[in-house]
């Protein structure tokens, strides 16, 4: 009898485990959603539109620094290619 009954509490205090969980996670997912269809702030729109122009500048810095690298490099293999004058 009292086994019968400690597996009965056990299987209720796991029901009620999950069912906790699950609410957590609808109580979570209705937040995103409200936050998904709130309409974006000024403020917000001008920050990731000057990250975006931050990302540009620094992507073309980083691809004028590889092609004049390339340019040095291929300056160095001619200069060295070269005979010297005598």
């Amino acid at each position: 009898m009292k086994t019968a009954f400690l597996v009965i509490l056990l299987f209720l205090g796991i029901t009620m485990a999950t069912a906790q969980v699950e609410k957590l996670d609808d109580h979570q997912e209705i937040i995103l959603d409200k936050i998904d269809q709130e309409p974006q702030q000024p403020s917000q729109i001008s920050v990731e539109r000057a990250s975006r122009i931050e990302a540009k500048r620094t992507q073309d810095e980083k691809k004028a620094e590889k092609r004049a690298k390339k340019i040095a490099r291929k300056q160095a293999r001619d200069k060295a290619k070269q005979p010297p004058v005598q």
